[in-house]
């Protein structure tokens, strides 16, 4: 009797042991469930806190003097070299060589620290030159262009004798500074064209 008594302690500490094992089981599972939940709901939280640092207040600011910035440390080396040579003589690799933290370059600009540049020798719009060409040793002017990050282009252009004008255009995907023999038309800024204003950046 005792025997048999033994064996049923015996078969219950058993389904006791395998009732645990399915407890555990399940108890690691729904741990294993949480997690996964959990990991996914903070890294679309992180995505949405990007999307908002991006879409803050101040931030398209802060891209736009950047960009300016850059274009007005670009002008001074402009003027320069302009200073021996006129408008004309200016050439991106002499502007590279003076100012190393700006990568001049006579395509589009992509970004911020990359300056688009253009010549025109003065002579005239059908003797406009493009900046690796050069240009005549006297007058004639030079146009500036810088991307910023949020994709708007913003320009200047400078003319020995004439004010400064600034221009902007927004939404492009590069910007490659045009060659103006005279002096730009005011304008308003838009998608399709640049809008030109003298003295200062024009507002976006």
């Amino acid at each position: 009797m005792e025997h048999c008594r033994g064996r049923g302690a015996d078969r219950a500490r058993f389904g006791d042991t395998g009732l645990s094992m399915v407890v555990t089981a399940l108890s690691m599972g729904i741990t294993a469930i949480l997690v996964a939940l959990l990991l996914t709901t903070v890294l679309k939280g992180s995505s949405t806190s990007d999307t908002s640092i991006n879409n803050a207040p101040g931030v398209a600011e802060a891209r736009a003097i950047q960009a300016q910035q850059t274009l007005s440390t670009a002008l001074a080396s402009v003027a320069t070299a302009a200073s021996s040579g006129g408008y004309a003589g200016v050439s991106a690799s002499s502007l590279s060589a003076s100012e190393p933290s700006i990568s001049f370059v006579d395509g589009p600009s992509t970004d911020a620290t990359t300056v688009s540049v253009a010549v025109a020798d003065g002579g005239g719009a059908g003797s406009v030159a493009a900046i690796a060409g050069g240009g005549s040793t006297g007058g004639g002017s030079v146009t500036l262009a810088d991307r910023s990050a949020d994709g708007t282009c913003w320009l200047v252009w400078k003319s020995a004798g004439s004010p400064t004008w600034y221009g902007a255009q927004t939404n492009v995907a590069g910007c490659t500074a045009p060659a103006l023999a005279s002096a730009p038309s005011p304008g308003p800024v838009s998608s399709t064209t640049i809008g030109w204003q003298e003295g200062s950046f024009p507002a976006t």
